[in-house]
């Protein structure tokens, strides 16, 4: 069942939430990084106005108008940009990092819904709120294909 047939019916299963599905395309950009300057150099580069990194010994936050903390070589993190996109920074288990850029685009590809998640006492503040992207398959149905930070709740 394609995306907009699903949303024809979905009204009459009286789902919890169901009106938060859309339609949407995602554009995804992995970028392979080899050291933790080149990393760093990206995540500045984005331009990131909120989000969450870790470090080696340290789980750092970034709201709105805060200076983004950097504190030793970065193993993962999820920041989001002024423009909305998204860029998740992962170990690649090989050395380096995998750096991805989410892009929401206009289409009917995904069903796309948010979600908050709560945040973790002093490591996240209040609700971490994510974009989540369901993908059709014609032989098992629905399945979670990505999900992208897009910022924190409640924190101005």
């Amino acid at each position: 069942m394609q995306p907009s047939e699903l949303l024809k019916i979905l009204p009459k299963l009286k789902i919890k939430g169901q009106e938060n599905l859309q339609f949407c395309g995602l554009e995804r950009e992995p970028e392979p990084c080899f050291t933790p300057e080149k990393v760093e150099a990206q995540v500045n580069a984005f331009e990131p106005i909120q989000g969450w990194l870790c470090f080696q010994s340290k789980i750092e936050h970034f709201c709105k108008g805060q200076t983004m903390p950097y504190t030793g070589i970065l193993l993962y993190g999820e920041v989001v940009n002024a423009a909305g996109k998204s860029l998740h920074i992962r170990e690649d288990g090989q050395g380096g990092w995998i750096l991805t850029t989410f892009t929401e685009t206009e289409g009917d590809k995904y069903l796309v819904e948010t979600k908050e998640f709560l945040g973790e006492k002093k490591l996240a503040p209040d609700k971490l709120c994510y974009r989540v992207y369901w993908q059709c398959n014609e032989k098992h149905g629905y399945y979670q294909f990505a999900a992208r930070f897009i910022g924190f709740e409640n924190v101005h």
